[in-house]
Formats: C-alpha cells, sequence, structure tokens
C-alpha cells in the first residue's frame, strides 16, 4: 500500500487498569487545492491515493469537462504542497454558480451543483439477484486495503452482476465515486446500467454523483438519507441499503432486484 495513504502513530491501550504503548497506522486527511487555468476552484480534504482519478472524476461531476480530451495537463504536485493543477484546452473563464454546497460526508467536500430534481429519468434494464449483490459486497469488503491496515475508511466499487471492475477508497464516501468515475474515464470503462456499491451511507450527494454516471443501482451496507431517497424516486433510481449476509433493504424501483431461485 501506497505510504501516503497511512501514518504511524504511537497510543496507549488501555485493558482495565493496565496500560501499555503500541503502533499502529492511521488513515491519512490531507487539504488538496485543485486550480484550474491558473484560477483556484476549490479545497477538497481526501486520503492522498488515486489523486489524479479524483480530480478527473470531480471535474466530469462538475460539468467542466465532459471527456479526456477536455484536459490539456493534469498535475499532482509536491503532497507538501497539496496542490493539483489543471489546464483545459478550452481557455477563459470557468463558469460556477455562486454558491457552492458543503457535502455532509466525512472528509468534507463541496460540489457546485443544486442537487435539484431536474437530471433526466434513469431508463435501465439492468437487474441484480441478492445472492450476486451479497457476493459482490464480500469482495468489496474483501478489495478494500487501506482499511485493512488502518481502518478509517469508506469504499465503492463500479461492478456488474458479477465482478467488481473498478474500486476506491477515500475517508470521504463522496470522494470515493469521484475517483470511480475519474478512474472509468481514464481507463474507458463504461458507467452506464452498471452498479455502485458502498460501505458508506448513501446521501444526496451519492445519488446526484450515481445520475451523473448513468448508474441505475446503488447499494449500501448501511443506510440512505430521506433526500437521497426522494431523489432517487424522481430519477427513477433503485436505492439499497443494509446490503449484508444475504438481507437487504430496496427502498426504490424494487423491480431492479430479482429473487433468487430457490
Amino acid at each position: 500500500m501506497n505510504s501516503s495513504t497511512t501514518d504511524e502513530v504511537t497510543y496507549l491501550r488501555y485493558s482495565g487498569s493496565e496500560s501499555e504503548e503500541r503502533e499502529r497506522p492511521l488513515v491519512r486527511e490531507a487539504p488538496w487545492t485543485i486550480h484550474v487555468n491558473g484560477e483556484e476552484l476549490v479545497t477538497l480534504l481526501c486520503t492522498p491515493h488515486k489523486m489524479n482519478f479524483m480530480v478527473l472524476g470531480f471535474l466530469a461531476a462538475e460539468g467542466l469537462i465532459g471527456s479526456l480530451d477536455d484536459v490539456a495537463l493534469l498535475q499532482v504536485c509536491d503532497e507538501q504542497e497539496g496542490v493539483i493543477e489543471v489546464t483545459l484546452r478550452e481557455d477563459g473563464d470557468i463558469p460556477l454558480p455562486a454558491h457552492p454546497v458543503l457535502l455532509s460526508g466525512c472528509g468534507r467536500g463541496v460540489t457546485f451543483d443544486d442537487l435539484s430534481t431536474s437530471h433526466a429519468k434513469l431508463d435501465s434494464s439492468l437487474t441484480v439477484s441478492p445472492k450476486q449483490l451479497s457476493a459482490l459486497m464480500r469482495e468489496l469488503r474483501h478489495q478494500a486495503k487501506i482499511h485493512r491496515i488502518a481502518g478509517g475508511t469508506h469504499a465503492s466499487a463500479l461492478a456488474d452482476g458479477e465482478s467488481l471492475f473498478v474500486v476506491a477508497e477515500d475517508v470521504g464516501r463522496h470522494n470515493t465515486l469521484d475517483k470511480i468515475r475519474g478512474e472509468c474515464m481514464f481507463r474507458g470503462i463504461p458507467t452506464k446500467d452498471r452498479l455502485l456499491l458502498t460501505t458508506g451511507r448513501i446521501s444526496s450527494e451519492m445519488v446526484n454523483k450515481a445520475i451523473k454516471m448513468e448508474v441505475p443501482i446503488v447499494a449500501s451496507l448501511t443506510s440512505p438519507t430521506d433526500l437521497a431517497i426522494k431523489l432517487a424516486q424522481a430519477w427513477e433510481m433503485t436505492i439499497i441499503g443494509y446490503a449484508r449476509g444475504g438481507k437487504m433493504n430496496v427502498y426504490t424501483r424494487p423491480d431492479r432486484v430479482i429473487a433468487d431461485s430457490p
């Protein structure tokens, strides 16, 4: 595992009245500032891993780029600087709304989207069975390497019904989806009509990023929020929570979940 993702710390471990000094790795969280065409765009708190993919995914999610062809240069500077320089092929001012929205995830993030229900509804025939989803969730947890070493991260993955295509980890749930989108863009992997799996809460920003990837099914080990459900209903997305051990809660569009044969 890349040493930039964890840091060794010393702590006291108590057991009853006794204590001992120990060392263990902790997941790193650091501020990184994105500059686009020489102008500061935003500062994100994240785990410094797959930074190039995260920036690509973030810019795509915010509508600043549509493909790799829009990017002339992307440079991740020295970690001490915490700066990422992006040069777009089109010169000129970057059109941004006046009021960024702070996201609710740990690893504070931001979006310039208004989180409205103005997106087009998803038309997808993708289905998944509880057995398939359970197997994919087990594989996601197995591939969450930073979490196994240090804990403290969320993991997400893009998948079909059989395997995981891309896995990302970060202290912020929303960052994992940006990393996934950026890596898929870089590797030419379509995101449309796929599944998104995550170990973290499904909040409104997660659904918002999923709709822009044209993903019809989002599943989590834990709970969705009420706003996430409202957005998913408006966009005809399937939201699945508490997908653990073959059990799950299907909150919207349950017709995409096909029961396993006895």
